[in-house]
């Protein structure tokens, strides 16, 4: 039978553990830079709109895939239980970052021809960075 103090000697190194994650987490959001932020913001409020017009038929100039992956991922994003939930602090929503994340750099070129198609600027949506890869 485990004691008292071995029971709370197992939490304390859990909750340490998870303090260092937390640590480590925070350390890279300090690395975002605002306009990384708010181009993801952009990304989010972009790829709302493109399915929109794609549920609407008003934009059907999409691969199957794009769209599918686009929608799973928002719905991931605002589902408050998925792999790691939402109502834990920070890595609730960086696990929700990391997706998006990954399914916008697949879906940029889609994106940026519906960016054309509306007659908006990608800029706000896209790095630098991935301008250059695009020309």
């Amino acid at each position: 039978m485990k004691t008292f103090a071995g029971r709370a000697a197992f939490l304390a190194g859990g909750a340490v553990g998870m303090a260092a994650r937390g640590a480590a987490i925070a350390a890279q959001l300090r690395r975002v830079s605002p306009r990384q932020l708010r181009q993801f913001l952009g990304q989010i409020e972009l790829s709302a709109q493109f399915l929109l017009d794609v549920g609407r038929g008003a934009y059907p100039h999409v691969p199957w895939r794009t769209a599918g992956a686009l929608a799973a991922a928002v719905a991931y994003f605002v589902a408050p239980i998925d792999a790691v939930p939402d109502f834990i602090p920070v890595a609730g929503l960086l696990d929700d970052a990391a997706v998006l994340s990954l399914v916008f750099g697949a879906a940029e070129s889609d994106l940026r021809r519906y960016c054309a198609w509306r007659g908006a600027d990608p800029e706000p949506y896209f790095s630098p960075e991935s301008d250059a890869a695009q020309a």
